[in-house]
């Protein structure tokens, strides 16, 4: 009994503080995932009815449509909506559909590794628990709340410095083609979802976080 009590304690310790930076965030990152209220906020934000043409309700699908596809509820994020003049076409190009499919594995794994990390943070503090551990439990979660207010604080000085870098950064990293470098004169997809949108929504999950 004192060996595994020890082996927990120690478990404890090692891995639930680092888990808790990552849960906070993958769940974050989900819910604005999966949030139609804050896509249309940003559409209603950034003006992009006037940008596209498209009306409040074509925008409303728009919004549920790709929501349903990162999901994996739609098999594309194809769409055709009416245009000026009676003009009915297809909403992205090609090239498009491709990056949206990269984002939609993005988001997969996001979901994913937030479903691994939380059965994991539930079964380490149920374990720390059950052998009488509550204060190594509360230690560890108060350790990795204050990790994560310093990758937050971190992550928030490179964000005010220069966030194009970030999200530039970012892409580099995780897409291995160049279908993410879209022309707002000619494709939708940057048009729906501008800089400033990302920003938003950069800042709103740290902020959730926090």
């Amino acid at each position: 009994m004192p060996e595994q009590t020890s082996v927990t304690t120690r478990l404890l310790r090692l891995l639930l503080p680092p888990l808790i930076p990552i849960l906070c965030l993958c769940t974050c990152l989900r819910l604005e995932m999966s949030s139609p209220r804050l896509y249309i906020q940003g559409f209603d934000r950034y003006d992009i009815s006037a940008a596209t043409g498209l009306s409040t309700e074509q925008l409303n699908t728009v919004a549920t449509r790709l929501i349903r596809y990162f999901n994996s509820l739609d098999a594309t994020p194809q769409m055709q909506l009416e245009f000026s003049a009676g003009r009915t076409s297809d909403l992205f190009h090609d090239y498009e559909v491709i990056h949206l499919a990269d984002v939609k594995r993005l988001f997969a794994f996001n979901s994913g590794l937030q479903a691994l990390t939380l059965l994991l943070v539930v079964a380490l503090c149920a374990a720390g628990l059950s052998f009488g551990r509550r204060l190594e439990v509360a230690a560890a979660l108060r350790s990795g709340a204050l990790i994560t207010f310093v990758l937050l604080a971190v992550t928030a000085t490179l964000f005010a410095s220069d966030f194009d870098w970030m999200f530039i950064g970012f892409h580099l990293v995780a897409f291995d083609n160049s279908f993410w470098q879209l022309n707002p004169l000619t494709d939708y997809l940057v048009v729906l979802f501008p800089w400033g949108f990302w920003q938003d929504m950069s800042l709103l999950a740290g902020v959730a976080t926090a």
